[in-house]
């Protein structure tokens, strides 16, 4: 009888490659991996990080080659999962697997590997941490899953070379290796646009452990997120999934069989049906989608095996791109390096004083929160600097710091007070949307309410949201007015 008690699985090595290109027919000109193309409410990557936890992997290897950048954005440090993250870089997105030789695996170790383009359900990831084997579905032809265990021994045998088809070959040829069988509902994959289509439906009936998240709007035609501005004259046809950020209008006609990505915007007069409209994207009320997939102004029709690229100045089909987080100006920078060079002698004054007076040492680090991921609600956090206390001494250095900020980019002349994680999350969800827009500023508009001894949450908001609307040079200098005023009674 096998032991399936964690620790017998201490000894297991998953390793998930995020390394597949989006394929040739399936639209977008982001470039970005297949792994991140979605699988109904989420990516690829996103589900099969689901699959892994459920199945109790705590521990995992990842391996990126193109755009880490997006995948670290996603997946972050693996917390969302309760999995530890361990990162490798292949150079070479087509031949990744000489990275395995790098990675300190012991003597015949027992190694998962996965695809994250392909995703198996958490009983094939399970079954394969406890046994040599290859995971497959047969479904008329049969379909090698991405997914296989082996000791090291044949991993060491993988050549510089090896590519993803190379890799299958050896797959299955395996000897002595159990074939684990993936049922319909525990499998999918996006090998190309068909592939990518079909997916959807296996999300769509709501089958698929972990398909539609438990916060998601359960309807009668199927699932929305509770982001998704949805008109009550739209009209939709089950099943339906609708993604956050969306706004579906009256008018529009939505499924069967369709998905809306996050931040897809669906004008009075649409028509979806059997279709995958991606991320970013408008859909003009003269346009019909079905059997399509769409990203921006570009759509695979798989119907007639053929693209279309609409320009964007036909209002029809358009690419809506996510507001980046708030960044410093060039010459809001170059002002703050200049005041910092003209102020250095003072500095050395004030540290001075700062030590004989408080005892302390110019500023302190501290995490905050920058802006909130759209339609997520993971956070992008920042370091900055503040000052140790509100004594004159402290203030003076941390605003020499907070100018120092400014010059790295990391906060604006004007924009909001830094908030820590435990305050940001005590705002409301509109005072977070607003906010995400708006830059940390060295300079603040003054509270109705500044009581030094303790943060007034509620105040502070307030006058964070007047600078968030102020957004000409003249409104925010009269706001810097006031409180320089203010603060001199």
């Amino acid at each position: 009888m096998q032991d399936h008690s964690p620790s017998s699985l201490c000894t297991v090595r998953v390793v998930l490659f995020m390394t597949h290109e989006r394929a040739a027919d399936v639209p977008g000109d982001d470039h970005l991996p297949a792994c991140l193309l979605p699988l109904g409410t989420a990516s690829f990557a996103e589900r099969t990080m689901d699959s892994c936890a459920l199945a109790g992997v705590r521990q995992l290897d990842v391996v990126v080659s193109e755009h880490p950048e997006a995948l670290r954005a996603i997946l972050q440090d693996g917390a969302p999962w309760g999995i530890q993250i361990n990162w490798h870089h292949a150079k070479e997105s087509a031949s990744p697997y000489t990275v395995l030789r790098g990675m300190g695996l012991g003597l015949q170790q027992h190694v998962v590997i996965g695809h994250a383009h392909q995703w198996v359900g958490s009983r094939i990831v399970r079954e394969l941490m406890h046994s040599n084997g290859v995971a497959l579905q047969v479904a008329g032809d049969v379909v090698w899953t991405g997914w296989f265990s082996a000791n090291t021994a044949l991993l060491s045998a993988l050549g510089s070379h090896e590519d993803y088809q190379s890799l299958a070959k050896r797959a299955r040829s395996m000897e002595g290796a159990r074939c684990v069988i993936a049922a319909a509902t525990e499998f999918a994959q996006n090998l190309c646009a068909s592939d990518l289509l079909a997916a959807q439906n296996h999300a769509l009936d709501g089958t698929q452990e972990a398909a539609i998240p438990a916060s998601w709007l359960r309807m009668p035609w199927g699932a929305a997120s509770p982001d998704a501005v949805i008109h009550a004259d739209a009209h939709i046809h089950g099943p339906v999934l609708v993604g956050p950020g969306c706004v579906v209008e009256a008018g529009a006609e939505l499924g069967p069989a369709t998905v809306l990505s996050h931040d897809v915007f669906v004008a009075n007069g649409a028509r979806v049906r059997q279709s995958l409209v991606m991320a970013n994207t408008y859909v003009g009320g003269q346009i019909a989608l079905e059997n399509a997939l769409a990203q921006g102004n570009s759509i695979q029709s798989l119907k007639w095996d053929v693209r279309t690229v609409l320009s964007p100045q036909d209002a029809m089909m358009a690419p809506l791109r996510s507001k980046a987080s708030p960044a410093t100006p060039w010459t809001s920078q170059l002002l703050a390096a200049l005041a910092t060079f003209a102020l250095l002698p003072m500095l050395w004054v004030a540290l001075v004083l700062q030590k004989l007076l408080t005892g302390n040492t110019r500023w302190r680090s501290v995490r905050v929160v920058q802006s909130r991921v759209s339609g997520q609600d993971r956070l992008l956090l920042q370091t900055v600097r503040q000052a140790h206390s509100q004594q004159a001494a402290d203030r003076w250095v941390g605003h020499y710091g907070a100018l120092l900020d400014i010059a790295q980019g990391r906060r604006n002349w004007f924009g909001l007070r830094p908030r820590t994680e435990s305050e940001w999350y005590a705002l409301g969800r509109d005072w977070q949307e607003l906010f995400s827009r708006t830059a940390i500023g060295l300079f603040h508009a003054p509270a109705w309410s500044e009581d030094r001894a303790g943060m007034d949450s509620e105040a502070y908001a307030a006058a964070d949201a007047f600078m968030a609307v102020q957004s000409t040079m003249s409104g925010r200098v009269r706001i810097l007015y006031t409180r320089l005023r203010i603060s001199g009674r």
